[in-house]
Protein backbone atom coordinates (compact mmCIF):
# COMPACT_ATOMS: atom_id res chain seq x y z
CA UNK A 1 0.00 0.00 0.00
CA UNK A 2 1.16 3.49 -0.75
CA UNK A 3 1.17 4.70 2.82
CA UNK A 4 3.31 1.76 3.92
CA UNK A 5 5.91 2.12 1.19
CA UNK A 6 6.29 5.86 1.50
CA UNK A 7 9.63 6.78 3.07
CA UNK A 8 10.19 10.32 4.20
CA UNK A 9 13.52 11.75 5.23
CA UNK A 10 12.96 10.97 8.88
CA UNK A 11 12.07 7.33 8.35
CA UNK A 12 14.85 6.33 5.97
CA UNK A 13 17.77 7.76 7.91
CA UNK A 14 18.18 4.92 10.36
CA UNK A 15 17.03 1.34 10.30
CA UNK A 16 16.12 1.67 13.96
CA UNK A 17 13.85 4.63 13.31
CA UNK A 18 15.87 6.98 15.50
CA UNK A 19 15.82 9.95 13.16
CA UNK A 20 17.11 11.33 9.86
CA UNK A 21 20.75 11.49 8.72
CA UNK A 22 22.84 14.55 9.42
CA UNK A 23 25.42 16.10 7.06
CA UNK A 24 28.09 13.59 8.16
CA UNK A 25 25.88 10.56 7.70
CA UNK A 26 25.25 10.26 11.45
CA UNK A 27 21.63 10.06 12.67
CA UNK A 28 20.53 13.46 13.93
CA UNK A 29 19.27 11.86 17.11
CA UNK A 30 22.91 11.07 17.88
CA UNK A 31 24.27 14.46 16.78
CA UNK A 32 21.68 16.48 18.67
CA UNK A 33 20.33 13.81 20.93
CA UNK A 34 20.51 15.66 24.24
CA UNK A 35 17.27 14.86 26.03
CA UNK A 36 15.91 17.97 27.72
CA UNK A 37 14.12 17.10 30.95
CA UNK A 38 11.79 20.04 30.50
CA UNK A 39 10.61 18.70 27.15
CA UNK A 40 10.16 15.19 28.52
CA UNK A 41 8.01 16.57 31.33
CA UNK A 42 6.07 18.72 28.87
CA UNK A 43 5.37 15.79 26.56
CA UNK A 44 4.43 13.50 29.44
CA UNK A 45 2.20 16.26 30.78
CA UNK A 46 0.53 16.65 27.39
CA UNK A 47 0.04 12.87 27.24
CA UNK A 48 -1.55 12.89 30.71
CA UNK A 49 -3.69 15.96 30.08
CA UNK A 50 -5.06 14.57 26.81
CA UNK A 51 -5.98 11.29 28.50
CA UNK A 52 -7.38 12.64 31.76
CA UNK A 53 -10.37 14.70 30.79
CA UNK A 54 -13.58 14.77 32.81
CA UNK A 55 -14.05 11.00 33.02
CA UNK A 56 -10.74 10.30 34.76
CA UNK A 57 -10.45 13.43 36.90
CA UNK A 58 -14.07 13.21 38.05
CA UNK A 59 -13.62 9.58 39.03
CA UNK A 60 -16.35 8.24 36.72
CA UNK A 61 -13.93 6.45 34.37
CA UNK A 62 -12.03 4.90 37.26
CA UNK A 63 -15.33 3.80 38.82
CA UNK A 64 -16.78 2.20 35.69
CA UNK A 65 -13.63 0.63 34.25
CA UNK A 66 -11.91 -0.44 37.48
CA UNK A 67 -13.52 0.20 40.88
CA UNK A 68 -16.70 -1.69 39.89
CA UNK A 69 -14.63 -4.91 39.86
CA UNK A 70 -13.57 -4.63 43.49
CA UNK A 71 -10.08 -5.74 44.45
CA UNK A 72 -9.53 -7.22 40.96
CA UNK A 73 -9.46 -3.65 39.68
CA UNK A 74 -5.77 -3.53 40.61
CA UNK A 75 -5.01 -6.16 37.97
CA UNK A 76 -6.92 -4.19 35.35
CA UNK A 77 -4.95 -1.06 36.18
CA UNK A 78 -1.60 -2.83 35.89
CA UNK A 79 -2.58 -4.09 32.44
CA UNK A 80 -3.55 -0.53 31.51
CA UNK A 81 -0.24 0.90 32.77
CA UNK A 82 1.89 -1.42 30.66
CA UNK A 83 -0.16 -0.86 27.51
CA UNK A 84 -0.38 2.93 27.90
CA UNK A 85 3.38 3.31 28.31
CA UNK A 86 4.23 0.98 25.42
CA UNK A 87 1.67 2.26 22.95
CA UNK A 88 2.47 5.88 23.78
CA UNK A 89 6.16 5.22 23.11
CA UNK A 90 5.40 3.54 19.77
CA UNK A 91 3.07 6.28 18.52
CA UNK A 92 5.21 9.23 19.59
CA UNK A 93 8.25 7.60 18.02
CA UNK A 94 6.30 7.21 14.77
CA UNK A 95 5.41 10.90 14.94
CA UNK A 96 9.07 11.82 15.42
CA UNK A 97 10.11 9.71 12.43
CA UNK A 98 7.49 11.49 10.30
CA UNK A 99 7.87 14.97 11.77
CA UNK A 100 7.91 16.56 8.32
CA UNK A 101 4.24 15.69 7.74
CA UNK A 102 1.35 18.06 8.37
CA UNK A 103 -1.29 17.28 11.01
CA UNK A 104 -3.89 15.91 8.58
CA UNK A 105 -1.41 13.78 6.64
CA UNK A 106 0.20 12.53 9.86
CA UNK A 107 -3.11 11.14 11.14
CA UNK A 108 -4.03 9.57 7.82
CA UNK A 109 -0.67 7.89 7.19
CA UNK A 110 -0.31 6.64 10.77
CA UNK A 111 -3.69 4.88 10.73
CA UNK A 112 -3.01 3.35 7.32
CA UNK A 113 0.53 2.34 8.30
CA UNK A 114 -0.59 0.43 11.39
CA UNK A 115 -4.00 -0.81 10.28
CA UNK A 116 -3.78 -1.27 6.50
CA UNK A 117 -5.54 0.32 3.58
CA UNK A 118 -9.17 -0.31 4.50
CA UNK A 119 -9.35 -0.47 8.30
CA UNK A 120 -6.82 2.36 8.48
CA UNK A 121 -8.95 4.53 6.20
CA UNK A 122 -12.01 3.75 8.33
CA UNK A 123 -10.20 4.80 11.52
CA UNK A 124 -8.82 7.94 9.87
CA UNK A 125 -12.42 9.14 9.46
CA UNK A 126 -14.09 7.44 12.42
CA UNK A 127 -11.70 8.64 15.13
CA UNK A 128 -12.30 12.37 14.51
CA UNK A 129 -16.05 11.71 14.87
CA UNK A 130 -15.36 9.77 18.07
CA UNK A 131 -13.25 12.64 19.41
CA UNK A 132 -16.15 14.98 18.80
CA UNK A 133 -18.33 12.61 20.84
CA UNK A 134 -15.73 12.64 23.62
CA UNK A 135 -15.84 16.44 23.57
CA UNK A 136 -19.53 16.05 24.36
CA UNK A 137 -18.63 13.98 27.44
CA UNK A 138 -15.98 16.53 28.45
CA UNK A 139 -18.39 19.42 28.16
CA UNK A 140 -21.07 17.53 30.07
CA UNK A 141 -18.47 16.85 32.78
CA UNK A 142 -17.82 20.57 33.13
CA UNK A 143 -21.52 21.17 33.67
CA UNK A 144 -21.77 18.29 36.17
CA UNK A 145 -18.78 19.56 38.17
CA UNK A 146 -20.14 23.08 38.55
CA UNK A 147 -23.60 21.72 39.34
CA UNK A 148 -22.40 19.30 42.05
CA UNK A 149 -20.02 21.61 43.85
CA UNK A 150 -21.12 25.18 43.14
CA UNK A 151 -24.83 24.57 42.60
CA UNK A 152 -24.89 26.27 39.19
CA UNK A 153 -27.15 25.10 36.35
CA UNK A 154 -25.36 22.46 34.26
CA UNK A 155 -25.69 24.52 31.08
CA UNK A 156 -23.55 27.31 32.57
CA UNK A 157 -20.44 25.12 32.88
CA UNK A 158 -21.06 23.46 29.52
CA UNK A 159 -21.47 26.76 27.69
CA UNK A 160 -18.37 28.25 29.31
CA UNK A 161 -16.28 25.20 28.36
CA UNK A 162 -17.44 25.34 24.74
CA UNK A 163 -16.48 29.00 24.46
CA UNK A 164 -13.04 28.46 26.08
CA UNK A 165 -12.22 25.49 23.82
CA UNK A 166 -13.28 27.41 20.72
CA UNK A 167 -11.06 30.39 21.57
CA UNK A 168 -8.04 28.20 22.41
CA UNK A 169 -8.18 26.25 19.16
CA UNK A 170 -7.81 29.43 17.15
CA UNK A 171 -4.14 29.60 18.31
CA UNK A 172 -2.97 26.27 16.80
CA UNK A 173 -1.50 22.94 17.89
CA UNK A 174 1.86 23.94 19.42
CA UNK A 175 0.18 26.43 21.71
CA UNK A 176 -2.28 23.74 22.80
CA UNK A 177 0.60 21.38 23.72
CA UNK A 178 2.30 24.12 25.75
CA UNK A 179 -0.89 24.76 27.72
CA UNK A 180 -2.02 21.21 28.37
CA UNK A 181 1.55 20.02 29.04
CA UNK A 182 1.61 22.25 32.13
CA UNK A 183 -1.83 21.21 33.37
CA UNK A 184 -1.32 17.42 33.26
CA UNK A 185 1.29 17.07 36.06
CA UNK A 186 -0.67 19.49 38.24
CA UNK A 187 -3.74 17.26 38.18
CA UNK A 188 -1.70 14.11 38.82
CA UNK A 189 -0.10 15.67 41.91
CA UNK A 190 -3.44 16.77 43.33
CA UNK A 191 -5.05 13.41 42.55
CA UNK A 192 -2.26 11.54 44.34
CA UNK A 193 -2.45 13.78 47.42
CA UNK A 194 -6.23 13.46 47.66
CA UNK A 195 -6.15 9.68 47.13
CA UNK A 196 -3.43 9.09 49.75
CA UNK A 197 -5.31 11.19 52.32
CA UNK A 198 -8.57 9.31 51.62
CA UNK A 199 -6.88 5.90 51.92
CA UNK A 200 -5.13 6.89 55.17
CA UNK A 201 -8.41 8.21 56.58
CA UNK A 202 -10.32 4.96 56.08
CA UNK A 203 -8.06 1.92 55.51
CA UNK A 204 -10.80 -0.29 56.98
CA UNK A 205 -12.95 0.48 53.96
CA UNK A 206 -10.39 -1.16 51.69
CA UNK A 207 -9.91 -4.10 54.05
CA UNK A 208 -13.66 -4.76 54.04
CA UNK A 209 -14.21 -4.36 50.29
CA UNK A 210 -14.97 -8.08 49.98
CA UNK A 211 -18.19 -7.43 51.92
CA UNK A 212 -19.36 -4.71 49.53
CA UNK A 213 -20.43 -6.87 46.57
CA UNK A 214 -23.98 -5.52 46.75
CA UNK A 215 -22.77 -1.91 46.51
CA UNK A 216 -20.28 -2.67 43.72
CA UNK A 217 -23.09 -4.35 41.78
CA UNK A 218 -24.89 -0.98 41.58
CA UNK A 219 -21.93 0.68 39.82
CA UNK A 220 -22.08 0.63 36.02
CA UNK A 221 -19.10 -1.22 34.59
CA UNK A 222 -17.31 -1.27 31.25
CA UNK A 223 -18.16 -4.88 30.40
CA UNK A 224 -21.91 -4.48 30.93
CA UNK A 225 -22.30 -6.47 34.11
CA UNK A 226 -19.78 -9.24 33.36
CA UNK A 227 -16.94 -9.60 35.92
CA UNK A 228 -14.23 -9.26 33.24
CA UNK A 229 -11.76 -6.96 34.94
CA UNK A 230 -8.92 -7.77 32.51
CA UNK A 231 -11.12 -6.93 29.52
CA UNK A 232 -12.15 -3.68 31.20
CA UNK A 233 -8.47 -2.71 31.57
CA UNK A 234 -7.86 -3.51 27.91
CA UNK A 235 -10.97 -1.58 26.82
CA UNK A 236 -9.85 1.45 28.82
CA UNK A 237 -6.53 1.58 26.97
CA UNK A 238 -8.13 0.74 23.64
CA UNK A 239 -10.65 3.56 23.47
CA UNK A 240 -8.16 6.08 24.85
CA UNK A 241 -5.25 5.19 22.58
CA UNK A 242 -7.21 4.82 19.34
CA UNK A 243 -8.54 8.33 19.83
CA UNK A 244 -5.12 9.65 20.83
CA UNK A 245 -3.26 8.57 17.67
CA UNK A 246 -3.51 11.94 15.86
CA UNK A 247 -2.50 13.89 18.98
CA UNK A 248 0.37 11.62 20.08
CA UNK A 249 1.93 11.30 16.63
CA UNK A 250 1.72 15.05 16.16
CA UNK A 251 3.25 15.61 19.61
CA UNK A 252 6.12 13.23 18.79
CA UNK A 253 6.65 15.27 15.64
CA UNK A 254 7.64 18.37 17.61
CA UNK A 255 10.17 16.54 19.83
CA UNK A 256 13.90 17.36 19.50
CA UNK A 257 14.87 13.69 19.45
CA UNK A 258 13.32 10.25 19.38
CA UNK A 259 14.43 9.65 22.96
CA UNK A 260 12.62 12.77 24.11
CA UNK A 261 9.41 11.54 22.49
CA UNK A 262 9.77 8.01 23.87
CA UNK A 263 10.61 9.02 27.43
CA UNK A 264 7.81 11.58 27.47
CA UNK A 265 5.32 8.88 26.50
CA UNK A 266 6.71 6.29 28.94
CA UNK A 267 6.66 8.73 31.87
CA UNK A 268 3.20 9.96 30.95
CA UNK A 269 1.72 6.46 30.69
CA UNK A 270 3.17 5.26 34.00
CA UNK A 271 2.22 8.37 35.99
CA UNK A 272 -1.25 8.50 34.45
CA UNK A 273 -2.15 5.02 35.69
CA UNK A 274 -0.15 5.22 38.95
CA UNK A 275 -2.36 8.12 40.02
CA UNK A 276 -5.40 6.20 38.78
CA UNK A 277 -4.40 3.21 40.90
CA UNK A 278 -4.28 5.33 44.05
CA UNK A 279 -7.57 7.00 43.17
CA UNK A 280 -9.16 3.59 42.61
CA UNK A 281 -8.05 2.41 46.07
CA UNK A 282 -9.47 5.60 47.59
CA UNK A 283 -12.81 5.04 45.86
CA UNK A 284 -12.90 1.46 47.15
CA UNK A 285 -12.34 2.80 50.67
CA UNK A 286 -15.46 4.96 50.39
CA UNK A 287 -17.55 2.93 47.93
CA UNK A 288 -20.71 3.34 50.04
CA UNK A 289 -20.47 7.12 49.75
CA UNK A 290 -19.32 7.55 46.15
CA UNK A 291 -21.14 4.78 44.23
CA UNK A 292 -24.03 7.04 43.21
CA UNK A 293 -22.11 10.32 42.71
CA UNK A 294 -21.53 11.91 39.31
CA UNK A 295 -18.19 13.40 40.44
CA UNK A 296 -16.87 11.11 43.21
CA UNK A 297 -13.41 12.71 43.41
CA UNK A 298 -14.95 15.90 44.77
CA UNK A 299 -16.27 13.86 47.71
CA UNK A 300 -12.75 12.59 48.37
CA UNK A 301 -11.22 16.06 48.20
CA UNK A 302 -13.84 17.33 50.64
CA UNK A 303 -12.46 14.88 53.21
CA UNK A 304 -9.36 17.07 53.47
CA UNK A 305 -11.03 20.48 53.44
CA UNK A 306 -13.76 22.37 51.59
CA UNK A 307 -11.02 24.73 50.41
CA UNK A 308 -9.16 21.80 48.82
CA UNK A 309 -12.38 20.79 47.10
CA UNK A 310 -12.72 24.25 45.59
CA UNK A 311 -9.12 24.06 44.31
CA UNK A 312 -9.63 20.55 42.96
CA UNK A 313 -12.89 21.55 41.28
CA UNK A 314 -11.01 24.29 39.43
CA UNK A 315 -8.22 21.86 38.47
CA UNK A 316 -10.84 19.37 37.32
CA UNK A 317 -12.30 22.01 35.02
CA UNK A 318 -8.79 22.78 33.76
CA UNK A 319 -8.28 19.12 32.88
CA UNK A 320 -11.63 18.89 31.14
CA UNK A 321 -10.53 21.87 29.09
CA UNK A 322 -7.07 20.39 28.42
CA UNK A 323 -8.67 17.27 26.92
CA UNK A 324 -11.54 18.91 25.08
CA UNK A 325 -9.37 21.52 23.33
CA UNK A 326 -6.93 19.16 21.53
CA UNK A 327 -9.73 16.69 20.78
CA UNK A 328 -11.86 19.37 19.16
CA UNK A 329 -8.82 20.65 17.24
CA UNK A 330 -8.02 17.14 15.98
CA UNK A 331 -11.61 16.41 14.98
CA UNK A 332 -12.23 19.65 13.11
CA UNK A 333 -8.84 19.75 11.37
CA UNK A 334 -9.46 16.31 9.92
CA UNK A 335 -12.27 17.75 7.81
CA UNK A 336 -11.25 21.38 7.28
CA UNK A 337 -7.66 22.67 6.70
CA UNK A 338 -6.11 24.56 9.62
CA UNK A 339 -5.56 28.31 9.42
CA UNK A 340 -8.51 29.06 7.13
CA UNK A 341 -11.74 30.98 7.61
CA UNK A 342 -13.63 27.74 6.96
CA UNK A 343 -11.70 26.15 9.83
CA UNK A 344 -12.82 28.84 12.27
CA UNK A 345 -16.42 28.45 11.11
CA UNK A 346 -16.15 24.66 11.50
CA UNK A 347 -14.89 25.07 15.07
CA UNK A 348 -17.86 27.29 15.87
CA UNK A 349 -20.31 24.81 14.32
CA UNK A 350 -18.71 21.90 16.23
CA UNK A 351 -19.03 23.83 19.51
CA UNK A 352 -22.73 24.41 18.85
CA UNK A 353 -23.29 20.71 18.08
CA UNK A 354 -21.50 19.67 21.27
CA UNK A 355 -23.54 22.07 23.36
CA UNK A 356 -26.81 20.90 21.78
CA UNK A 357 -26.15 17.26 22.68
CA UNK A 358 -24.96 18.15 26.18
CA UNK A 359 -28.22 19.95 26.86
CA UNK A 360 -30.16 16.78 25.95
CA UNK A 361 -31.87 14.70 28.72
CA UNK A 362 -28.89 12.29 28.97
CA UNK A 363 -26.83 12.65 32.18
CA UNK A 364 -23.05 12.86 32.31
CA UNK A 365 -22.58 9.29 33.57
CA UNK A 366 -25.01 7.96 30.92
CA UNK A 367 -23.09 9.72 28.13
CA UNK A 368 -19.80 8.29 29.41
CA UNK A 369 -21.24 4.78 29.67
CA UNK A 370 -22.67 4.89 26.14
CA UNK A 371 -19.83 6.48 24.19
CA UNK A 372 -16.70 5.00 25.75
CA UNK A 373 -16.92 1.20 26.15
CA UNK A 374 -18.17 0.33 22.65
CA UNK A 375 -15.46 2.37 20.96
CA UNK A 376 -13.01 0.37 23.06
CA UNK A 377 -13.73 -2.78 21.05
CA UNK A 378 -12.61 -0.99 17.87
CA UNK A 379 -9.55 0.13 19.78
CA UNK A 380 -8.69 -3.48 20.67
CA UNK A 381 -8.42 -4.27 16.96
CA UNK A 382 -6.21 -1.20 16.58
CA UNK A 383 -3.89 -2.41 19.37
CA UNK A 384 -3.63 -5.81 17.67
CA UNK A 385 -2.63 -4.05 14.44
CA UNK A 386 0.07 -2.05 16.25
CA UNK A 387 1.48 -5.25 17.76
CA UNK A 388 1.65 -6.88 14.31
CA UNK A 389 3.33 -3.80 12.82
CA UNK A 390 5.90 -3.73 15.63
CA UNK A 391 6.74 -7.37 14.91
CA UNK A 392 7.29 -6.40 11.26
CA UNK A 393 9.58 -3.53 12.27
CA UNK A 394 11.62 -5.85 14.50
CA UNK A 395 11.93 -8.31 11.61
CA UNK A 396 13.09 -5.52 9.29
CA UNK A 397 15.68 -4.31 11.79
CA UNK A 398 16.98 -7.87 12.22
CA UNK A 399 17.36 -8.22 8.45
CA UNK A 400 18.95 -4.78 8.02
CA UNK A 401 15.96 -3.41 6.07
CA UNK A 402 14.42 0.06 6.41
CA UNK A 403 12.01 0.01 9.34
CA UNK A 404 8.87 0.93 7.42
CA UNK A 405 8.41 -1.66 4.71
CA UNK A 406 5.26 -3.56 3.77
CA UNK A 407 4.61 -6.99 5.27
CA UNK A 408 4.98 -8.59 1.87
CA UNK A 409 7.40 -7.28 -0.74
CA UNK A 410 7.37 -8.18 -4.41
CA UNK A 411 10.40 -10.11 -5.58
CA UNK A 412 12.59 -8.11 -7.94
Amino acid sequence: MASETKQNSAAVGSSSGQGSLGPDGVPTDVLGGVVKLGNVVKFSGAFIAFMIGSGYASGQEIMQFFTAYGIWSIGGLLIAMILFAWLGKVLMNYGYRHRDLGSDEMADTSFRYYCGKYFGAFLAWFIPVFLLLVCIVMTSGAGATLAQYFGLPTWVGSLGMCILVFITNLFGFKRIVDIVGALGPLTIIFSIVIAIFAIASNPEGLANIGQKADVLATVANATNGAPLWALAGLLYVAYNMAGAVPFLTQTGGIASSAREAKWGALLGGVMFIAAGLLMNLALLCYIDDVAALEVPTLFLSDLISPVVSVIFAIILLDEIYSTAAPMMWTAVNRFVPDGTVRNRIAHAVAAVIVLAVVLSPLSYSQLLGIIYPYTGYIGIVFIACVIVRQCIELRNKRKGLPVETPLFQKKQ
